[in-house]
């Protein structure tokens, strides 16, 4: 099995040191020496990769080990079990997704309204397409109803995501829409739609998908024909 771990010339570590990187707060909270630092880095990218292979419950923490190049029980050095292990990573991934989550703009009718959420949904898109592996072992731990940590802070992320859609369907005023539902579907529609991509089972390109997702919830809110009432 090849090594994911990246290497820079004559096998020197890469440029990017593990406390700069994707994983920055788990590297930071894990070990305080270099080589800790390198190892965990190296074992949180052979996480994705196997949880994007096997799913979370067939992700194997021998075969982990073996993806990163390091001993099995050097993974326990630093990783209590599997799910300690998705955790760490949800750490560092929810530090990137919640706040483009939470950034969702005033919910507006026209043109000017449909490029604002296209922008944000642009940004929401990417980042879910970047995390798609983790997300998605998330969402199996969550949906087999194991009290995984992971699964736990899931579903806190999920929580802070819904309130602040439900606070912009609210300040929409559309009397005739209840905020919590809507706000349920439509970031229902928005990880589903983006967990299709991300596993080859929606043939549309990311930008495609933003527009898209895009005009959904501008009719969801506004009507068929949004632009009709813009100011």
């Amino acid at each position: 099995m090849a090594d994911v771990r990246g290497t820079g010339a004559q096998g020197e570590p890469p440029a990017e040191a593990p406390e700069n990187g994707r994983w920055s707060l788990t590297v930071a909270s894990r070990t305080t020496r270099a080589h800790g630092r390198r190892t965990v880095a190296w074992l949180l990218d052979a996480a994705v990769a196997e949880f994007g292979a096997y799913g979370y419950h067939g992700a194997s923490m021998a075969r982990i080990a073996k993806r990163a190049g390091t001993a099995h029980g050097t993974v326990y050095l630093h990783f209590a079990d599997k799910d300690d292990l998705l955790h760490a990573a949800l750490t560092d991934v929810l530090a990137d997704l919640d706040p483009a989550l939470l950034a969702v703009p005033a919910l507006r009718p026209g043109d000017g309204g449909l490029r604002e959420l296209c922008d944000w949904l642009a940004g929401v898109c990417s980042r879910f397409q970047t995390h798609g592996a983790v997300l998605q072992a998330v969402n199996e731990a969550m949906s087999a109803g194991d009290h995984t940590k992971a699964g736990a802070d899931g579903l806190h992320s999920l929580s802070r995501s819904l309130a602040a859609l439900g606070d912009r369907i609210r300040a929409t005023g559309a009397s005739e829409i209840d905020p919590q539902i809507a706000a349920l579907a439509i970031y229902a529609v928005i990880e589903g739609s983006n967990r299709a991509l991300f596993r080859g089972q929606l043939l549309v390109s990311q930008d495609q998908l933003a527009v898209c997702l895009a005009e959904f919830i501008q009719r969801s809110i506004f009507g068929a024909d949004p632009a009709a009432v813009a100011p």
